[in-house]
């Protein structure tokens, strides 16, 4: 992974190791975080505001968790929405394909150690551009074939909240431990605060050009996830708030998804969305409560224990999904 203003940036995470990695939140998991709950929570203001020190690893732990879940334990609830274009080729014009809707549920907890666990889960969907429906079927017009659409789903996406990065990266007999403090850059302007959090990861996809030809979208997952997460000071400084209000965004550069079915196809996908803080999961759009009540109820509520380990979409499809038959001779 990498850090602004660190420089790990030079190694790879296998999508395991990064989803596990202690000071770390990955993909939609800390999209959802981000806006993992309102601003009002805990007593009245004191008088004596919290006065961080942001080149300490301390003071970035309390902060960022104030501001990605909470600091008393609750359970938090946030929720996304964007769309996702397709970049084909350097002479064409970017293609708008569908919407992007999801949510993710947590519940971080204060461990005797001083570090914070999280325990996570978060469900997405695909929907349709015009008329923002959940997608179930649809059809690409890139190839012009009909095809199923199955979810985001990641269960769990568990991770720890540490003043120290330490993470080993590599296979067994050629490992490399990388380790540096968890220190991120805030930016303040008034009583505006600003941090924000870049992602670079290549990990290997579970999806074999043997088994899978028409779903295959190369032999390595690789992707950039971009945050920028906004505040304000004068909450985040007030000890008598355990969860600060924060509008966020979140975008993503990533390979075509393995059930459009491109056959391998160059081009990438850019993924944009914005984040809203929820009361809980029952302040969802109608459409995405009642579906997710309906298809995958688990994903209302965050994970109450650890379980690992921490399962990828790709690892989740994998199990869900069956080879696609050769394309028929006369499509695009």
């Amino acid at each position: 992974m990498s850090l602004i203003n660190r420089d790990p940036a030079r190694y790879f995470l296998s999508r395991r190791q990064a989803l596990g990695s202690a000071g770390t939140l990955l993909g939609a998991g800390l999209a959802a975080g981000l806006a993992a709950g309102p601003a009002a929570a805990g007593a009245a203001a004191a008088s004596d505001p919290i006065r961080y020190d942001f080149s300490k690893p301390e003071d970035n732990l309390r902060a960022w968790v104030k501001v990605v879940a909470s600091l008393d334990g609750r359970e938090t609830c946030g929720y996304y929405k964007g769309d996702v274009v397709a970049v084909t080729g350097p002479d064409q014009k970017n293609l708008p394909l569908f919407g992007y809707e999801g949510f993710g549920m947590s519940r971080v907890t204060r461990l005797p150690d001083g570090r914070y666990e999280n325990l996570h889960r978060e469900i997405s969907y695909y929907t349709d551009l015009r008329t923002g429906e959940i997608l179930e079927t649809w059809k690409n017009p890139l190839t012009g074939e009909t095809v199923k659409v199955y979810p985001t789903n990641n269960d769990p996406v568990n991770s720890y909240y540490a003043t120290s990065f330490r993470q080993t990266f590599g296979e067994a007999g050629k490992q490399e431990t990388v380790e540096f403090p968890f220190v991120l850059p805030w930016e303040t302007v008034g009583d505006r605060v600003i941090v924000t959090f870049n992602v670079h990861t290549r990990w290997p996809s579970p999806f074999t050009r043997e088994k899978w030809p028409r779903e295959y979208i190369g032999d390595w997952y690789k992707t950039s996830e971009l945050f920028q997460i906004h505040t304000r000071m004068s909450e985040l400084a007030d000890p008598g708030l355990t969860k600060v209000y924060s509008t966020s965004a979140w975008f993503k550069e990533a390979p075509f998804i393995p059930w459009m079915l491109m056959d391998n196809a160059p081009g990438r996908l850019i993924y944009n969305t914005r984040i809203f803080s929820l009361e809980g999961p029952e302040q969802l759009p109608k459409k995405i409560y009642d579906y997710t009540a309906k298809n995958y109820p688990k994903y209302l509520r965050a994970p109450d224990r650890w379980v690992s380990p921490n399962m990828t979409t790709f690892e989740t499809w994998v199990t869900q999904m069956t080879p696609a038959p050769p394309r028929k001779e006369g499509r695009q």
